[in-house]
C-alpha cells in the first residue's frame, strides 16, 4: 500500500492555524476545540484510508466550484456541528497525496454545491 501524505492548501492551513491559535487563547470555546479535534480525526483516517471521504456527485460540481478547486474529484468528510472538510487525491507511483482544500460550515457547503433545503 502507498503512504498517504495529508497536506493543506495554502488558506485552508492559514485557517487550521488560526482554530488551532483560538484554542490556544481561550480555554472556553468547546465548539472550536470540537472541530480541530474532528478535523485532526478526519485527517488521521484519511491518511489510514484515502479514499474515507465521500465523493461529491459531478452533478454538484460547477465550472466555478472545478475552477475553485482545479480538480473535478472533490471527496467530502462530515465533521462535528455539520461542518465538512473537502479535499482530492493526488497519487504518483509512489505515494498518495491527501490536499486539504478546505472545510466550511454546512451551510457554505450547501450554498457552494447548490445543495437546497427540502
Amino acid at each position: 500500500m502507498k503512504p498517504v501524505i495529508v497536506k493543506f492548501e495554502r488558506e485552508a492551513y492559514e485557517e487550521y492555524k488560526k482554530l488551532q491559535n483560538s484554542i490556544d487563547k481561550s480555554k472556553n470555546k468547546p465548539t472550536n476545540k470540537q472541530l480541530l479535534f474532528s478535523i485532526d480525526n478526519a485527517i488521521n483516517n484519511i491518511k489510514l484510508n484515502p479514499y474515507y471521504g465521500n465523493l461529491i456527485p459531478k452533478k454538484y460540481l460547477t465550472s466555478k466550484v472545478i475552477d475553485k478547486y482545479g480538480t473535478n474529484k472533490i471527496l467530502r468528510v462530515e465533521l462535528v456541528g455539520y461542518w465538512r472538510l473537502l479535499y482530492t487525491l493526488i497519487g504518483d507511483e509512489a505515494r498518495i497525496i491527501a490536499f486539504v482544500l478546505e472545510y466550511m460550515s454546512h451551510k457554505n457547503y450547501d450554498t457552494l454545491f447548490g445543495y437546497k433545503k427540502k
